[in-house]
């Protein structure tokens, strides 16, 4: 079963995924009938009945390929293989030559100038191989829509697919490497954001910058800050490749949250975030008035922040924990 568990899943994998499930159980449907045929069932059938009978279906990406609803590709299932071989062979047997040949031309030139005779083969190097990689795919896509088969053109394929080419199961993540990456962007971009003056600053006319943060924070609370971003990424990563929630990836993630909480609070209730002269700038000629509703607006949007902050370790945590006894139940 697990060889059919494989293949369906790697039919799966080149599929759009709007018609994955639906495809994936069609595909695995046939598998049962055309055991079936030979007299066995999927449960019961053993491992040569049902090698032979998903060779017999052939490679699963041309398999998918026959299947999916939309039709994306220059250059066709029949003849890809062959393609990539063969830009391959072209490749890796042209483009030495060419920066070899390139190097000892312009090293002849100015012997004592190696960094510029490195330079110019490898650019030599990049003209060729985009020009080989363009002229090779038009050759291949002149063959597909010209109507042409591999075979009859006296070309064998590359090699007989077996069940010997199916890769394991891939491995079911409870953490999407997509979720994880945007993380890491968002982190990265709310440090470059705190960290550099350009964007931690506020032009205040002729007198030039002025810091949006209150220049206290600097003492304690934003190096404890960047303590928790870089303990923060470095969980991330480990998100990205362990990719589901095991038990010590759990209690990281919660102790992790539970600081991050207990930061936010006392941060908001017991500093003032904004730097005084920043508001002062927002409220250059204001009245009294305009002065109290600017200074209101300034701790509303950091206790907004802040509750938003928590709310979303506190679903963080929770999601982590109950993801974590789905994963210890098998689910």
């Amino acid at each position: 079963m697990n060889l059919i568990d494989r293949y369906v899943a790697e039919v799966g994998r080149h599929l759009p995924e709007k018609d994955r499930a639906d495809i994936e159980a069609e595909i695995r449907s046939l598998i049962e009938d055309m055991l079936e045929e030979r007299g066995q069932s999927a449960k019961s059938a053993d491992e040569k009945s049902i090698a032979e009978t998903l060779e017999e279906l052939g490679d699963p990406k041309l398999l998918a390929y026959k299947y999916s609803p939309v039709k994306r590709y220059l250059i066709g299932p029949d003849w890809f293989d062959l393609y990539l071989t063969t830009l391959k062979r072209v490749l890796f047997t042209a483009l030495p030559i060419v920066a070899m040949i390139a190097f000892v031309v312009a090293f002849s030139i100015a012997p004592l100038d190696f960094g510029n005779a490195a330079g110019d083969a490898f650019s030599r190097v990049i003209n060729i191989g985009i020009g080989i990689l363009f002229w090779v795919t038009v050759g291949f896509i002149i063959a597909e829509h010209a109507g042409a088969k591999p075979e009859e053109l006296g070309v064998s394929k590359i090699k007989a697919w077996t069940v010997a080419h199916l890769p394991k199961l891939p491995a079911k993540r409870q953490i999407g490497a997509s979720e994880v990456l945007t993380n890491i962007v968002f982190l990265t971009i709310f440090l470059a954001w705190v960290v550099l003056p350009p964007f931690t600053a506020w032009l205040r006319g002729d007198e030039g910058f002025v810091q949006v943060f209150h220049p206290n924070l600097w003492n304690v609370w934003l190096p404890i800050f960047f303590v928790i971003a870089v303990l923060t990424l470095i969980l991330e990563l480990f998100k990205l490749k362990i990719g589901n929630w095991t038990p010590s990836l759990t209690a990281s993630n919660v102790i992790l949250c539970i600081g991050s909480i207990v930061y936010i609070i006392a941060l908001v209730t017991t500093q003032k975030v904004f730097n005084p002269v920043f508001l002062e700038t927002l409220t250059q000629n204001a009245s009294a008035e305009e002065l109290s509703k600017i200074t209101s607006w300034a701790a509303w949007s950091v206790n907004l922040s802040a509750a938003i902050m928590v709310g979303i370790y506190i679903w963080d945590m929770a999601d982590s924990v109950i993801k974590s006894r789905r994963l210890a139940q098998g689910k």
